[in-house]
């Protein structure tokens, strides 16, 4: 095989079968799509493979995450490239060979992601910079990409060419199987979220290059696994914080650590304490509010738990460790 797509999919079966239906037309034989379904639905999942028997559907049994599900369906993989790309977006075969002709083109380039628009045609973000103590308030961020726009980019505005950045969103990313065996993989450090910028910083490190193309553009409904319900949203929305703590733990030190640490509680959490505060006095009824009482309690009960352990990582994703084991 000369590329595997990978598709994690969590009972988002609409926008999967869109994203399927785009690639089934001319799919080469030299590809393969290797899904898996996480906390997998077992009539759905029988369903889709009768449907569609030129890919390949893993079931795995639990909702494991992003980065864990990427790893499940590589050790399936054959393919000399892997394309992770989630089920709601839509790339036809067209497409793809255009993402991987732009990085046959820059050989220096071992991660690539493509543009992103969503169902209006409006720009998404695809690429940012590494999370540090100067970009963890959006309010600072913006004035620096106001002040210093050469290095601080705006990740929506539009390009004309590729443009090298720090990370690309996972949504949609193009390696070389060889380069990635030789950043280690996804971490599973995470359960959601971050683990994209996580990759791309172990990448450099190792002195490999990111960059996206506006030469090739893909349509994302951003979200279409992580806002199914009121739960599911706070437990995305609540991970998008304590990944910001996981990846602070694994790529900081010292006193930068620790103040990277302190800004992403203050930054949030009096915001959350004020939101389940009206949550209480509007009696659970405004569905925003809800959202956001949750994660304050999931935040406290997670801060509890790094008080008594050490350990900053997600419940979810030590959930992952003790069950490998």
């Amino acid at each position: 095989m000369n590329l595997s797509i990978i598709t994690v999919n969590y009972r988002s079966w609409g926008h999967l079968e869109a994203a399927l239906a785009a690639l089934r037309p001319d799919f080469p034989a030299d590809w393969e799509i290797i899904i898996v379904d996480n906390e997998s639905q077992a009539e759905m999942l029988e369903q889709f493979a009768a449907d569609y028997p030129w890919a390949v559907f893993v079931a795995n049994p639990r909702n494991s995450g992003f980065g864990y599900a990427c790893n499940m369906g590589v050790e399936k993989a054959t393919g000399k490239q892997l394309l992770f790309m989630n089920p709601d977006v839509i790339a036809s075969c067209d497409d793809i060979r255009s993402l991987i002709k732009e990085k046959a083109d820059n050989p220096n380039v071992a991660i690539l992601a493509p543009a992103q628009v969503d169902k209006n045609g409006r720009p998404q973000k695809v690429f940012d910079d590494f999370p540090s103590l100067l970009n963890q308030s959006k309010t600072v961020k913006a004035l620096l990409r106001f002040i210093l726009p050469s290095s601080f980019p705006d990740p929506r505005a539009r390009y004309d060419k590729l443009t090298y950045c720090d990370w690309v969103t996972g949504s949609v990313l193009l390696i070389d199987r060889a380069d990635f065996d030789a950043i280690g993989g996804w971490s599973e450090d995470y359960w959601m979220y971050v683990e994209d910028a996580d990759l791309c910083q172990r990448a450099h490190e190792l002195g490999m290059l990111t960059a996206f193309t506006p030469n090739v553009q893909v349509t994302h409904a951003h979200g279409g696994s992580s806002r199914l319900n009121v739960e599911v949203k706070s437990m995305t929305k609540l991970e998008v914080i304590i990944s910001k703590h996981v990846y602070t733990s694994n790529h900081t030190h010292g006193l930068q650590r620790w103040l990277m640490h302190a800004l992403i509680v203050l930054l949030r959490l009096p915001m959350l304490i004020v939101a389940a505060i009206l949550d209480l006095v509007t009696f659970g009824r405004v569905p925003t509010l809800r959202v956001r009482s949750k994660m304050f309690t999931g935040l406290l009960r997670y801060y509890s738990g790094v008080m008594d352990t050490g350990e900053w990582l997600s419940p979810r994703a030590l959930a992952n460790r003790t069950e490998a084991q």
